[in-house]
């Protein structure tokens, strides 16, 4: 059977592997970038009063018409030049499917968030990486000359990105945006624990992405996408239908009629991102790189397997880039609650 199933799937997708996480047990879970806070007592109010009235026999608003007009008021931007997807990863899987023919290119940094390459695959698009510098901002020049040797159709940049916590300067954004010749995606899913607001951009070859997952809703599956209408419109072609779920549209329109409530909770994460930095700064055979995401990079001088398995034993689960051509010696450490950063600040030099 196994043989017979491989004469006929796509080689390009035998190659690949599903996407997996270890099920590694641990009290402390530090590995996934999720918001590590209860929601506000007035937030599950109201949000177990909308589920009392779902009605699960219908299908969800197929427009998400509510939910579009409140993140268009929110976002300052006309309501059909909004997009939803089941999680941010739906919305480039459109974008893709969108933009790029089979045997077209799209270009991502190097390191940066694996889906983006991975989504690409499934369409036969090929993924070419121009590599960050070694203190991980961008190489602008090499980006450019790239750009006019490959001639992507889609530029993805993560900003911060993941995993190296960095958000690029304005003016590298925009000096990207002006030399692609296609569409470029801003992904910014973490730009809520930025310490400034996010960028404007009047290009309307770009796309701006955003999640609910990171800012404590990573259960209801969410992202959408902000873009000209007219690219709005050529991704909404390709949006599978109904794929934005009752429950989720309700509890999203919840979440921003109390949105101050849910914003407070940034604030404290951003302070503990500066305690557990200052930490990780003092701890010998750690090296600890500046974040504007809900995470730091840090980098293990020793073993870090055996730092990775140590930091299990003591009940912390952290994500390791085992194996990645640059980064197999890099953890990804989100930043949890002041308890479990202890945790972890308690665990880390028993490890190394």
């Amino acid at each position: 059977m196994s043989s017979f199933i491989d004469s006929l799937v796509r080689p390009s997708i035998g190659r690949l592997k599903a996407y997996h996480v270890e099920p590694f047990e641990a009290r402390v879970i530090l590995d996934a970038n999720e918001s590590p806070y209860r929601l506000p007592d007035k937030v599950l109010e109201s949000l177990f009063i909308v589920m009392a009235g779902t009605e699960f026999n219908r299908y969800p608003d197929p427009s998400a018409y509510m939910l579009r007009k409140m993140i268009a008021n929110k976002e300052g931007v006309p309501e059909n030049g909004i997009v939803f997807g089941n999680g941010s990863d739906e919305i480039i899987q459109s974008i893709i499917g969108a933009f790029c023919d089979p045997g077209e290119k799209i270009l991502t940094l190097s390191p940066t968030f694996s889906m983006y390459k991975q989504i690409a695959t499934y369409f036969s698009v090929e993924t070419v990486e121009a590599p960050l510098k070694d203190d991980w901002s961008v190489d602008l020049q090499a980006i450019k000359e790239t750009m006019a040797r490959e001639k992507p159709k889609v530029t993805f940049i993560a900003s911060p990105n993941s995993p190296t916590g960095q958000r690029y300067p304005k003016e590298t954004l925009h000096a990207i945006v002006e030399s692609a010749p296609g569409i470029v995606v801003v992904d910014e899913a973490y730009v809520d624990f930025s310490g400034s607001p996010p960028d404007e951009f009047d290009s309307p070859e770009v796309i701006v992405l955003k999640t609910f997952s990171k800012i404590g809703f990573a259960a209801l599956r969410l992202g959408y996408m902000k873009a000209d209408p007219a690219v709005a419109n050529e991704v909404e072609k390709v949006r599978l239908p109904y794929n934005v779920n009752t429950a989720t549209q309700a509890c999203a329109v919840e979440v921003l009629k109390r949105w101050d409530q849910i914003a407070s909770q940034f604030e404290k994460t951003k302070e503990e991102r500066q305690r557990v930095f200052n930490a990780l700064s003092s701890i010998e055979g750690v090296t600890v790189y500046p974040s504007e995401a809900n995470f730091h990079l840090i980098r293990i001088n020793n073993d870090p397997e055996k730092t990775f398995r140590s930091l299990l034993d003591h009940s912390v689960r952290v994500r390791w880039f085992k194996g990645d051509p640059r980064l197999s010696d890099f953890f990804r450490v989100t930043i949890g609650t002041p308890a479990e950063n202890d945790a972890f600040l308690k665990a880390l030099p028993k490890s190394v």
